[in-house]
């Protein structure tokens, strides 16, 4: 099947798929319709019948019928329902003139009540479940239509006027004192406003289906020869806007498609032996950023040691300056020992001096008590003891002082001593400060030298990177050249199908005759092949052509992108 009949058969099952919804629609839309209508219907025909009853309650009021004779024939005849009297009464006018409209429109029509005098007025439970609707909501209109049923169901309440309690009022007005009214029936003692009843009418689908029908009928008698017209139109334009532009571009496409063949086979060519002369430059260029790459790592550890014994020497400078202010304090230390031993010293002489005064006085007072006898007894023996305690004074200064003077003697010799060690480290800390100084110099000189062989590498790896692109970009053009030339059969093919698509079975002119001349295409060498696969990844990834897995997308410069679908 040719691609004008698809285009055709897709267009005509679009349009009668649009049709087929409008109609439905169009189905639903004039349903509600008729239902709306039947409800008007409805509504108007109870509506007359209640101005029939307001019609009739206002005569009877104003005195226009002779209740005395009509009641008076009514004994006579003693039928109710047949009789004058009975036809009076406004909602029995009411439902007479219901019953006769709706005779006409073809409704069924019922008054049913709570309580009937008429057991013919009975409601039924679907009518009890309107009138209890009715007495719960207050609503005027009820209106249903149920297709499980097959009814259509329309009500108005009827309620109790003032008229109305002339024979369904309190009993003790009864005009026959018997609790009755005028025709004999007991009376409920209803009250104004209450409902009791209800007006009902009552069809089925068959008019409103049948509306449906013919309106559906007649859209579809108009909607079929415009149909037809539409498809005839959309068959001669799709002749001559489609089909005839694509056969044109058909044989256009196929011209450029051999072209493209002969460019393919040609690139390919040129693209193979660029390929094989970029994988051996980057084969020795890998070899010589190896070696370069082995000298840069004898530097960076040459380097690296020079900086730890850097470190090192720094580290043994400050130690040593550290070392040496601590024994700068030692000395100040020792110094101030010295000193406060000398005045520790000088104490103990004073205090060794006060016990001898002390002494010397106490044996004084010992003189002095003993010249006073008896009275003088007791200051003796203080003054003994006071003695004594002087004794034990001089006693313990004098041995202080030895201990001190030892003390001194040793502290003497401690700052000596620290004096000799002091010397000896300001010369280690000298010593270290050279040291320092010559390994910073050697440390300052490897850095140089290794920075010096990384710009060097640095370039090295750059070179190595363009170069390894270089030899990716000759093994992508071979393959896409390799590629362009296989997809261009594969295009070739696919415009012979299109053209038997677009022709119904025949092939475009000239498709067999420029298909058959164009160049087989010629696979990569196989050393090529090896050797590109032995390249390194420059910078961790070789470039490949941009794929996703679908499609391969292929540029050359000054030409559109062909995409291919494998």
């Amino acid at each position: 099947m040719s691609i004008s009949n698809k285009i055709i058969i897709a267009v005509f099952g679009a349009l009668f798929a649009a049709v087929a919804a409008l109609l439905i629609v169009q189905k639903n839309v004039i349903e509600l319709q008729g239902l709306q209508l039947t409800r008007d219907t409805m509504r108007s025909t109870i509506i007359e019948a209640e101005n029939v009853r307001q019609s009739v309650s206002e005569l009877s009021r104003r005195g226009a019928f002779d209740r005395p004779k009509l009641l008076q024939e009514y004994r006579t005849s003693g039928d109710l329902r047949g009789s004058a009297l009975y036809k009076t009464i406004p909602v029995v006018a009411a439902w007479n003139a219901a019953a006769k409209a709706a005779e006409e429109q073809g409704f069924e029509f019922r008054v049913p009540k709570h309580q009937p005098r008429n057991p013919k007025n009975a409601p039924t439970p679907d009518e009890t479940s309107i009138l209890q609707e009715f007495e719960r909501t207050g609503q005027t209109d009820y209106f249903r239509a149920d297709r499980a049923t097959d009814t259509i169901t329309f009500a108005r309440p009827v309620k109790l006027s003032a008229d109305c309690l002339a024979c369904h009022g309190d009993p003790a007005t009864s005009p026959t004192k018997d609790g009755k009214d005028i025709v004999g029936f007991a009376m409920e003692n209803w009250k104004e406003g209450e409902i009791h009843g209800a007006f009902i009418l009552k069809t089925n689908f068959q008019r409103v289906d049948q509306t449906v029908r013919n309106s559906m009928l007649r859209s579809i008698a108009w909607t079929l020869p415009v149909m037809a017209g539409i498809a005839v139109i959309f068959y001669f334009l799709n002749r001559r806007i489609i089909v005839n532009p694509l056969r044109k571009s058909i044989t256009a496409i196929q011209s450029a498609s051999d072209q493209t063949t002969q460019a393919a086979w040609q690139i390919s060519t040129s693209s193979q032996r660029q390929a094989e002369g970029a994988s051996q430059q980057a084969a020795a260029l890998e070899e010589s950023s190896a070696s370069l790459e082995e000298i840069s790592s004898m530097a960076k550890r040459n380097t690296g040691g020079a900086q730890q014994a850097r470190e090192l020497a720094r580290q043994t400078r400050t130690n040593a300056d550290a070392g040496a202010a601590d024994m700068e304090e030692m000395r100040k230390a020792m110094r101030d020992i010295k000193a406060s031993s000398d005045g520790i010293s000088k104490i103990i002489k004073t205090i060794d001096e006060i016990a001898f005064q002390t002494n010397i006085l106490a044996l004084n007072a010992a003189v002095e008590a003993a010249r006073a006898g008896e009275a003088g007894l007791g200051f003796a023996v203080v003054a003994e003891e006071v003695r004594n305690l002087a004794q034990r004074s001089a006693n313990s200064a004098r041995e202080t002082s030895a201990k001190i003077q030892e003390a001194i003697a040793k502290s003497d010799r401690g700052v000596v001593i620290s004096e000799k060690v002091a010397e000896s480290l300001g010369a280690i800390v000298t010593g270290a400060r050279q040291v320092d100084n010559l390994v910073g110099e050697i440390a300052e000189a490897s850095a140089e030298q290794n920075q010096g062989i990384a710009q060097v590498n640095k370039a090295v790896v750059e070179v190595d990177k363009v170069t390894q692109a270089n030899a990716a970009s000759a093994e992508e053009s071979a393959a896409a050249a390799e590629e362009l030339s296989g997809q261009s059969k594969v295009l070739r093919d696919s415009i012979a199908e299109l053209a038997m698509l677009v022709s119904g079975g025949e092939p475009a002119p000239g498709q067999r005759a420029q298909g058959e001349n164009a160049p087989p295409a010629q696979a990569a060498p196989k050393g090529h092949a090896a050797r590109g696969s032995q390249l390194p990844p420059s910078n961790g990834q070789h470039l490949q052509p941009k794929s996703n897995g679908i499609s391969t997308t292929l540029r050359f410069p000054g030409e559109h992108p062909i995409v291919t679908r494998r």
